[in-house]
């Protein structure tokens, strides 16, 4: 295997107990070429300095702590920490999730030797996730329950990534020769900024897959609003408006550019998905009904 270098892009702000759990993470690889640059940002400085000194011996001057005086956002947190690097690849790790061991091992081989059937474009690879659903009581976290987040994909299917995203920046690494290519986080969107990134990425490159369930995507459940709730729960209310606003910018880039783009199709998409949801829904009442005539009445009226 090339000792290339992965660059692991840690965003933190004042969550020390689940930081901690992503530098044991980052520390359990068994594969050693890394460089794990922590982004604290506007957090307190001496809270991480403090948890990152017990962990100095093991991390064997392969650790970088960057603090931002004043919270600049999450997209802003990955792009610092990644001008602030140098490396062949990189990943987002975010303080509340974790790795199995033998995750960038896997991606790091998967990539050396990509499957020719993908062709020569591949600079990138996704593993499975498991979304963990857990709670955080008096600083100990409790998992409450485990299920497979994407483990139905059989590839990185780009028109279904335009429906929705369809994998979690910790199970995801990509060359750093792509994202100079296509461009950096885009920092003016709050949420989502990941699922942007994926569309540009997936618009240019393969993203290939691993079928093993390598990437743990963590949850809190019992509604944290602070700074350790989720992004994707404690904000959901933002996440619809940003998704509606982002399908909308991309449309309007089209339409203004007179080209069919990456807005027709995270549109076409999106709606095919609510479709195929309304109709599965429709399926799943039809399969319960006992009365014949009414059946026969409801599938003449789906017909007609």
């Amino acid at each position: 295997m090339k000792n290339q270098q992965v660059a692991v892009i840690t965003r933190t702000k004042n969550r020390v107990v689940l930081l901690e759990r992503a530098i044991q993470s980052v520390l359990m690889q068994t594969y050693p070429h890394w460089i794990h640059v922590i982004v604290n940002d506007g957090g307190d400085p001496k809270a991480v300095e403090a948890l990152v000194q017990q962990f100095l011996p093991r991390y064997d001057s392969r650790v970088k702590i960057v603090h931002n005086p004043q919270s600049l956002g999450m997209e802003a947190a990955s792009n610092i920490g990644i001008r602030a690097s140098s490396s062949d690849y990189i990943v987002i790790h975010d303080d509340d999730d974790s790795w199995h061991p033998s995750f960038l091992e896997r991606c790091i081989t998967y990539l050396n030797t990509p499957p020719p059937t993908l062709g020569t474009s591949v600079e990138g690879v996704v593993t499975y996730s498991m979304r963990v659903q857990e709670e955080l009581l008096n600083d100990k976290v409790r998992i409450i329950s485990t299920d497979p987040f994407n483990d139905w994909m059989n590839e990185i299917s780009f028109y279904r990534l335009a429906a929705s995203n369809t994998f979690p920046p910790i199970s995801f690494v990509f060359s750093r020769t792509a994202l100079e290519e296509i461009g950096f986080f885009r920092e003016d969107l709050p949420v989502l900024g990941d699922w942007d990134f994926h569309l540009r990425f997936c618009s240019r490159y393969e993203i290939g897959l691993i079928k093993e369930t390598l990437a743990n995507y963590h949850h809190r459940i019992n509604s944290h609003t602070g700074d350790y709730g989720n992004s994707v729960i404690a904000s959901d209310n933002k996440h619809r408006r940003y998704e509606n606003l982002l399908r909308n910018d991309l449309l309007r880039n089209d339409l203004k550019t007179g080209k069919t783009g990456l807005g027709f199709l995270v549109n076409i998409a999106h709606s095919f998905e609510i479709l195929h949801g309304q109709m599965s829904f429709l399926q799943a009442i039809i399969g319960r009904i006992k009365n014949i005539a009414l059946l026969r009445w409801i599938k003449h009226k789906l017909l007609k």
